[in-house]
């Protein structure tokens, strides 16, 4: 409770402060001291909210750190990849080695943007919690001005003038200072945003990196057909639905008829140029979720689901006329599989392998 009374120096209405519960006035010198001891607690709230964000930007640019050196290990690994395949000139085994270094390149370019998309999320909080922060300030340095405009209408006959006029200069001055870091509180909030706004760009360049390394990984150079890693992970996943479904599925065995020959008469270019026209091929005369696997270096396998044997030789007469229409030295030899209940996916290949090798050994085979 408090009574309203006039300064009698100027004049102004001013209220003398009670006791909430007897009514009685209190001391001046004793609600300075509430005052104060209420200041003093604002402060170390701010001070300990201050201490809490500066640990949140310790920890986030420790994930900044860690996101840059994965970064820069994926770079060294596609640097190393691209080196392997310009040193291999084709070779199967070097194509393979810089495959894998292309997968964990993507994926760690996958874990960094879930790390960067995190981080601009963090730092939105951050942000709020400063402007907050900054708010509280502002409303801790619009007390410390009351506070000091009290002390210098008080009149209190312990403390001398010039003692109620440096209590009144030290509340104006921890306003100042409250503005200030209030001002400086919204400044960080803005570099906050800003720095998120960078790192939601940076993980969105990560993610489409990722991509690209993750198709390169998959992706035969050549023939356009998965690598035999993950293609056989591809053609085990058909199987499974296979025997999950019911539906049928057939595996292709295919070998590229003379392609040793053809690099060793005409050049690695000649038979890359081969195996480029033969993928073609395929894609052009099989559907776009049949799934086609670089199996070796002359082989491939393709494996057609919903689909029979009959249906899939046909399909496969066709792609070897139109092979030999492009160029009448060049054929494939294939040979078929149809999955069966307890097929093992290398069962599966297996009866396609021995189907292919009694084609190879037939009267009319081309090789």
């Amino acid at each position: 409770m408090a009574k309203v009374v006039k300064c009698p120096a100027c004049g102004e209405a001013t209220g003398v402060p009670r006791c909430a519960s007897c009514g009685a006035e209190l001391p001046t010198g004793a609600v300075d001291e509430v005052r104060d001891h209420g200041a003093s607690d604002r402060d170390q709230g701010a001070s300990d909210r201050d201490q809490t964000t500066s640990d949140q930007d310790q920890t986030w640019s420790d994930h900044d750190q860690t996101a840059s050196e994965r970064d820069q290990r994926s770079a060294d690994e596609d640097q190393h990849a691209a080196d392997d395949d310009f040193a291999a000139g084709g070779d199967a085994i070097s194509y393979h080695r810089s495959a894998l270094a292309r997968e964990r390149s993507g994926r760690d370019r996958d874990a960094v943007s879930v790390v960067r998309a995190e981080s601009a999320a963090a730092r939105l909080g951050t942000a709020g919690d400063r402007d907050r922060a900054a708010e509280l300030r502002d409303r801790g340095a619009e007390g410390r001005d009351e506070l000091a405009r009290l002390h210098d209408l008080q009149d209190d006959a312990d403390a001398s003038r010039e003692d109620i006029l440096l209590r009144a200069e030290r509340d104006r001055a921890r306003a100042a200072a409250d503005r200030a870091k209030a001002a400086d509180d919204r400044a960080r909030a803005a570099a906050d945003r800003e720095e998120a706004a960078r790192e939601r760009a940076e993980a969105r360049r990560d993610r489409a990196k990722s991509a690209e390394s993750l198709k390169l990984a998959t992706t035969d150079e050549l023939t356009g057909a998965w690598t035999r890693k993950l293609g056989l992970e591809e053609v085990s996943r058909e199987l499974e639905r296979a025997h999950r479904t019911g539906a049928g599925l057939v595996l292709a065995f295919v070998d590229v008829d003379g392609l040793k020959a053809v690099n060793d008469s005409q050049g690695h270019l000649a038979g890359d140029a081969l195996l480029r026209l033969l993928g073609e091929t395929l894609r052009a005369n099989v559907r776009p979720y049949d799934v086609i696997v670089r199996y070796g270096g002359d082989e491939l396998l393709c494996a057609m689901s919903n689909l029979g044997v009959p249906e899939a030789r046909a399909r496969f007469e066709k792609i070897a006329a139109a092979l030999a229409a492009a160029d009448a030295d060049h054929s494939i030899t294939f040979g078929l599989a149809e999955a069966e209940p307890a097929d093992s996916l290398q069962e599966l290949i297996a009866r396609a392998d021995a189907d292919f090798l009694g084609a190879r050994h037939s009267p009319t085979s081309n090789d």
